[in-house]
């Protein structure tokens, strides 16, 4: 019970902050609470549903084919498994559900709901991998898990989950020509998928320091590419006052 208590405040807290980083960005037209939450634990459900489908796909690989650590297999696990089921997971509950609803009225709500699915999905993930880790080399490692992917982990769902919302919220809104819809629909899962993958494909390799580094640049590179688009977002928002 111990190990479960400690996975589950450590899974869900830093998802719990960055919810309210990014809850807080929306200056003029904050969504109801309820729904924030809802979209939470709509990210939950996809991830349950991507690790059911992940599981599927591997039945048709051979058993020890994953565990050679051959280029083929980390460029797999780290763009199929991660990237594409997972992205594509969270992008069937922002489109099938949230997109519709009357709160997402906005551009910048398609950010937040986003990074909510997204840490909803992450929360769950992280309450796994951290009980697994402690139950399979102790509570000292669980500790270790617990502060790499609150610093890395968690983050980088949040991100992917930011450029998700962003383009679904600029698909929904501008609506200026037919294909600028579709391409923002496209990039709303290609470009979650394409850095998904290549943050894995980083982890995938010996951790040492120049991996880490590359993971911390990947990182500071996807906040900025977040931080830019949710500026840009908020200025599009029709609930911002217009200057004099």
């Amino acid at each position: 019970m111990h190990g479960w208590t400690l996975a589950i405040v450590a899974g869900a807290a830093p998802s719990l902050f960055l919810l309210t980083f990014f809850y807080l960005r929306d200056s003029w037209e904050r969504e109801p609470l309820q729904h924030v939450l809802l979209a939470f634990g709509l990210g939950t459900y996809a991830m349950a549903a991507a690790r059911g489908l992940a599981f599927t796909v591997l039945g048709f690989l051979p058993a020890d084919w994953l565990a050679s650590g051959s280029e083929a297999a980390r460029l797999f696990e780290s763009f199929v498994l991660a990237g594409y089921i997972e992205e594509s997971a969270k992008a069937i509950v922002l489109f099938a559900a949230i997109y519709h609803w009357d709160e997402f009225d906005e551009p910048l709500d398609g950010v937040v709901y986003g990074v909510a699915v997204a840490l909803g999905f992450a929360t769950l993930e992280n309450v796994f991998y951290i009980a697994q880790t402690q139950a399979q080399m102790g509570f000292d490692r669980g500790l270790t898990v617990v502060w790499q992917r609150a610093l890395f982990s968690v983050p980088a769902h949040a991100l992917f989950g930011g450029m998700m919302g962003f383009y679904a919220g600029k698909s929904k809104f501008d609506r200026s020509k037919p294909a600028v819809l579709w391409r923002d629909r496209v990039f709303s899962v290609l470009v979650p998928i394409l850095f998904h993958g290549a943050y894995n494909y980083a982890l995938h390799h010996q951790l040492d320091g120049k991996i880490w580094a590359t993971v911390t640049l990947l990182s500071v590179g996807m906040w900025v590419f977040v931080l830019r688009r949710v500026q840009h977002a908020d200025n599009a928002s029709p609930f911002r006052p217009k200057s004099s």
